[in-house]
């Protein structure tokens, strides 16, 4: 039976790529860092996974195997997998650099087979610069889901169908059904992290400074669907002229983001996806790269100002960061003044339709 390592035992390596896996015939390993989730995993046996919506009954994966990554069997378990998966967020990947090199140094001649299914880009250099393979890949995540009740293994998730994988990463399998090789896979990666993530981002943070807690309800609020239906052209416009698409493949693109998130069969919270903010405003991020863009292509550039600034009051306000620090990231940009201005509003608990008002002047 072929082996498939999953690194990262939460909602998504359990909810989304366990499922693949296991409708391909693969015997699942997990391996997590959470002791108490390992030892559920193990005493339970099984678990499952529910989709939103009323359009594909659930399924249940079971017959897996479980451990820490500080049990002693996860270096063999590794170096005799046929694929490994990692979905431990981005900035994680580092820590799995000792456990892959020992892994790697067992198995010889062999290359271990890696995909790295995290949100975001170059996601993967962590493990590439240490030398751990040259089959090292990545995945590209669409899917949301999540752990309705606390200290349980049953999720819930969307029905989507693919994880799109680097295609031009020599020794990937192209048998899997789910998980096709891309052949231009850094442009759709970056594409949906700065179409994706950037109008996620738009409901995370004016979601949490009109005070929602369930994601849904922010993203149908009347002035985040403004907000939302006035960034749809400006990012679809760049990202287009970007990435040689076709505007109206791209507006489709972005339109299927806005779709997706004020779909309110799918309970999410503000928390969970405005969380870890500073991150977010870095360079080749969700909203640093497309202020960027912007700029570039002589567009409109107030309501991705604005979509950073909440997210610098957010990393603030919940997160203790330091103002000074998060301007000094943008300080290069023309448009550098006006995102301290809308800053300075939010601050100051401007009404959100002033401030929107405010953003379309430029």
């Amino acid at each position: 039976m072929k082996e498939a390592v999953l690194i990262g035992a939460g909602q998504t390596g359990r909810g989304f790529i366990a499922p693949i896996l296991q409708a391909n015939a693969y015997h699942i390993t997990f391996i997590d860092k959470n002791k108490e989730l390992i030892d559920r995993l193990n005493a339970e046996k099984s678990y499952p996974v529910h989709y939103f919506g009323d359009g594909k009954e659930p399924v249940t994966i079971s017959g897996y195997d479980a451990y820490t990554t500080a049990d002693e069997e996860v270096i063999e378990k590794l170096a005799h997998s046929d694929l490994i998966t990692t979905s431990v967020f981005a900035g994680n990947i580092k820590e799995l650099v000792g456990l892959l090199s020992a892994a790697a140094e067992q198995c010889g001649e062999k290359q271990l087979r890696i995909v790295c299914c995290e949100n975001g880009v170059h996601v993967k250099q962590p493990l590439v610069d240490a030398n751990i393979s040259n089959s090292i890949s990545e995945g590209v995540i669409f899917c949301t889901t999540l752990q309705p009740k606390e200290k349980s293994l049953v999720l819930i998730s969307e029905d989507v169908a693919e994880l799109p994988v680097d295609g031009s990463v020599k020794g990937m399998l192209p048998d899997i059904v789910g998980m096709p090789l891309e052949a231009d896979f850094p442009s759709l990666i970056q594409r949906k992290i700065y179409t994706y993530n950037f109008m996620s981002a738009i409901v995370a943070y004016l979601g949490d400074y009109l005070q929602y807690e369930v994601y849904g309800e922010a993203a149908n609020d009347p002035q985040i669907m403004e907000l939302m239906d006035r960034a749809v052209p400006v990012v679809s416009t760049i990202i287009a002229r970007e990435y040689a698409v076709e505007q109206d493949v791209q507006l489709a693109f972005t339109m299927r983001a806005v779709h997706k998130f004020r779909n309110r069969e799918i309970y999410d919270t503000v928390y969970r996806n405005a969380r870890q903010a500073q991150r977010k405003l870095n360079k080749e991020e969700r909203l640093y790269e497309p202020l960027r863009l912007a700029e570039k292509y002589g567009q409109k550039c107030g309501y991705i100002l604005l979509a950073a600034a909440a997210a610098m009051r957010y990393a603030v306000v919940k997160e203790n960061s330091n103002p000074d620090t998060l301007m000094k990231m943008y300080e290069n940009f023309h448009s550098a003044d006006k995102l301290k201005e809308v800053y300075g509003l939010l601050k100051e608990s401007i009404s959100l339709k002033d401030v929107i008002k405010f953003c379309a002047e430029f």
